[in-house]
């Protein structure tokens, strides 16, 4: 069967019974990554056509010999959202999550065994709370994205569940499928062999077809499927 088709027919299928990837478990390990720099041209294409220039989105990975910190921009035609991640570098546990928007809204969750302290700052103003957790989660829309996904088990038909944080319940379970491998482009003229990845967000009800690969810079290219529109991240 054609890779494509292979892509399609994952989509579309009922999903089978995942097995589960949870904080601590042995298979999880981001010890692999290294310090490096990316960026990816952002389109957004509607059902009928239309194209949306969306910028671009600039990623920064750091290491030390214990902790990853992720910097990201995304710069758009609203401005410019940073992201700032923080996660440990074995485990690939969450330990503190920082975003600010062109709004004026900036959001630290910093997360603890039991439970996340969220301080979100809006028009001078500071709310602080903390939200239980019923049992240890990954961080994922706090700024991880596919990095975290790329320290998981990937093999051509694998399927898992894993807890992610949701700032309205604690804890929300989002699921990966390894489709299988293919070149991508890669920026400037190149093209990169990569695992393509389909990933469900339930927090932000999303589908994501991420390009991995387990040598930097990672993440090689994402087509991300919401509310009509399909936006794809292409390396520059």
């Amino acid at each position: 069967m054609h890779f494509r088709s292979v892509v399609l027919a994952s989509l579309l299928c009922t999903a089978p019974a995942f097995a589960q990837i949870l904080p601590g478990d042995a298979r999880v390990d981001g010890s692999f990554i290294q310090t490096v720099s990316n960026a990816w041209k952002m389109t957004g294409i509607s059902p009928g056509g239309h194209r949306t220039d969306g910028g671009v989105w600039k990623d920064r990975i750091e290491v030390n010999e214990t902790v990853i910190r992720r910097t990201q921009t995304d710069s758009g035609p609203e401005g410019t959202t940073t992201f700032i991640t923080e996660t440990d570098r074995r485990s690939m546990r969450p330990i503190r999550a920082e975003v600010t928007t062109p709004a004026g809204l900036h959001r630290v969750l910093t997360f603890e065994a039991d439970h996340v302290h969220s301080s979100v700052t809006t028009a001078g103003k500071t709310q602080e709370k903390n939200i239980p957790l019923t049992q240890p989660v990954f961080d994922f829309n706090g700024g991880l994205f596919g990095l975290l996904v790329d320290g998981f088990p990937l093999k051509e038909g694998f399927s898992a569940a894993f807890p992610i944080f949701d700032p309205r319940s604690g804890v929300a379970w989002a699921h990966y499928t390894v489709i299988g491998r293919e070149r991508v482009p890669s920026g400037k003229g190149k093209t990169t062999e990569a695992w393509t990845v389909e990933i469900q967000d339930p927090v932000r009800t999303a589908r994501m077809l991420f390009s991995l690969t387990k040598e930097p810079p990672y993440i090689i290219r994402l087509q991300e499927i919401g509310e009509g529109v399909v936006w794809t991240f292409d390396m520059m």
